[in-house]
This record gives C-alpha cells, structure tokens and sequence, in this order.
C-alpha cells in the first residue's frame, strides 16, 4: 500500500516470499477485496496547499438533499463527501490552491439551493495522514 509500483520480486524478498507465492496472494486480494492501484501525488507540488472540512447543513426534504449532491459532485476542489449524523449533514472535504479559491468554493455551495448553513474548518497541519493504516488493521485480522 505504500508503493504500489514496487516490483513484486522485491516485496517478495521483504516479505520472505516467493514470487509466486506474493502475486497469488495479491490476486486473490485484488478478487476478494476489489483492489485497485492508484497514484498519490504531492499536493503542494500541485499548487494544492490549502485543505479545508465544510460542515454542510441540508433542508430536510430528500429533492434538496438530491439538488444539494449533485451540485456538490460537480465542485472539482471537493475531494469527498459524506452524509453525517449530527448537527450538520454533510462534511465536504475540499483541496485548493489558496484562501481565494476556497472563497469561491464557499460562496458556490452557499448558491446551492437546499444549503442552509455552512461551517469552514481549514487545515492547519497534518497530524497523520495514514489512510492505509485501518485497511491493514482490518486484513491482518482477516
């Protein structure tokens, strides 16, 4: 998971492995768990050097919850979206290049009809940021 490009003889040899033995194991994670392999670039060197959490809250109705998502899926600096319990409805996690552009983004969803409210949290710093960490977790208990 942290380098998806390695060469299988050589996770083989740091695992204490055959080649053999590693690419099946790896196929049939690919089968059961639906693997796929991505890139993770550099956000920074991307001129992506602001990240910030919007709170979204949604008026009660599934039409504007509807209008509300569907815009949101268009908004190219949202990274994700989900639905959550409590005070706000949605948590939209945004990825842009300054304070200006997430101006923007703000001001878009506040357009969106069916917002009610919105609240910014911006990134200070990351703390950890290990997303791999819980999936190894869940298969090495598997």
């Amino acid at each position: 998971m942290e380098n998806s490009r390695k060469p299988i003889y050589k996770l083989a040899q740091e695992l204490g492995v055959s080649r053999q033995t590693l690419s099946k194991r790896l196929k049939k994670l690919e089968k059961e768990f639906s693997l796929r392999y991505t890139a993770l670039p550099d956000l920074s060197k991307l001129g992506l050097n602001l990240k910030a959490y919007i709170m979204v809250r949604v008026l009660p109705s599934d039409e504007a919850r509807r209008r509300v998502e569907s815009k949101v899926k268009k908004l190219r600096q949202i990274a994700q979206a989900h639905y959550v319990y409590g005070h706000h409805d949605m948590l939209l996690e945004v990825l842009v290049r300054d304070r200006d552009e997430l101006s923007k983004v703000i001001d878009s969803i506040h357009r969106i009809d069916g917002v009610i409210e919105t609240e910014t949290l911006i990134v200070r710093e990351v703390v950890k940021y290990k997303p791999s960490d819980p999936i190894i977790k869940a298969l090495k208990q598997k």
